[in-house]
């Protein structure tokens, strides 16, 4: 074999021994995981030095079998909210609103005067279903507290001249859980209204400030059983 036939079939043998080896393997990175929104913030990242507690009044939520309960019987409830992945049609102005899984919807306030609304179209009678309760933990600290319901009717709009105070539960502190409730029959303003309506909507005002957050478990607009919510004694005038 001549010197120039063997330098040929050298180079034919690197070149064959060259395809046999794979190319080399390219580096994947991780995706980075997107930083989820405010307004998906968990009970425990409120603060998480804090253990979450109920404060129980009369009314208390029965997990077990889904129902708000008085003096240990079930509360009729024509509506009842529970908002397990849904926001189930309310929405806010001057905030916004997110289910937050199986545990309720987040509702965070970013302005002044927040306000939760129900959907419309509910048709409640007000004289059978005069109690409305909301229970919720505070997830974050909000100031000034309202703690009021409006509502509008066949007849008129929600005003300031239709609307009532707390009659059970108070402004929670951070991580703790209440029920709010609201006897309808006693509004602060409006007197019989409630009870001579067909309800038609409800608004929630919680925090009159920007800041504050909640994660509402349950609402529900229910029967009165009586004897649950204290009257208030009238204040007699001086003589």
């Amino acid at each position: 074999m001549t010197p120039k036939a063997y330098l040929c079939l050298a180079s034919c043998v690197l070149a064959l021994s060259a395809c046999d080896r794979g190319a080399p393997r390219a580096g994947h990175r991780a995706p980075v995981p997107s930083p989820l929104p405010s307004s998906m913030t968990s009970l425990e990242a409120a603060d998480p030095g804090t253990p979450a507690r109920e404060t129980f009044g009369a009314f208390r939520w029965d997990a077990a079998h889904g129902v708000f309960k008085a003096h240990d019987g079930p509360l009729r409830a024509e509506k009842l909210w529970t908002f397990e992945g849904s926001t189930d049609g309310f929405v806010m102005a001057n905030g916004d609103v997110a289910p937050s899984g199986s545990a309720g919807l987040t509702v965070n306030s970013w302005g002044a005067d927040a306000i939760l609304r129900s959907p419309s179209g509910l048709k409640v009678d007000g004289a059978a279903r005069s109690l409305v309760l909301v229970r919720l933990t505070r997830l974050r600290k909000g100031s000034p507290w309202d703690g009021s319901v409006h509502y509008s009717t066949q007849s008129h709009r929600e005003t300031g001249d239709y609307f009532a105070k707390l009659a059970m539960g108070s402004n929670p502190g951070v991580n703790e859980t209440v029920t709010l409730v609201y006897d309808m029959r006693r509004l602060k303003r409006g007197g019989d209204d409630w009870k001579d309506s067909i309800i038609d909507q409800i608004r929630i005002d919680l925090d009159d400030g920007p800041g504050g957050a909640f994660l509402i478990r349950q609402i529900a607009i229910a029967h009165d059983p009586g004897g649950a919510v204290p009257v208030p004694v009238p204040v007699l005038a001086k003589p």
